[in-house]
């Protein structure tokens, strides 16, 4: 029995070849898994927000604190003046 090489180099080559497609499936069927959970996620928050006894709650906000006026703050908006 003769060992043809060129053969078995090609047996090996197209192996390599479908390992990294197997491989390029892997991620990217990991991504589509992700991009679904996170899909399912929005569609339950969907459903929650369009039942008929969902009410929504404002955001209370903090009040302001004035500051005081030799307290520096941010600069004043624009361009610098010209000191020419």
């Amino acid at each position: 029995m003769a060992l043809n090489f060129d053969e078995f180099q090609k047996v090996v080559e197209s192996a390599q070849q479908a390992d990294a497609v197997k491989a390029d499936l892997k991620r990217a069927l990991r991504k589509v898994t992700a991009a679904l959970g996170a899909l399912q996620a929005s569609l339950g928050e969907m459903e929650a927000v369009l039942a008929d006894g969902y009410v929504s709650t404002p955001r209370t906000r903090k009040p302001r604190t004035p500051k005081a006026p030799g307290e520096g703050g941010a600069k004043k908006p624009g361009r610098p003046k010209k000191n020419a």
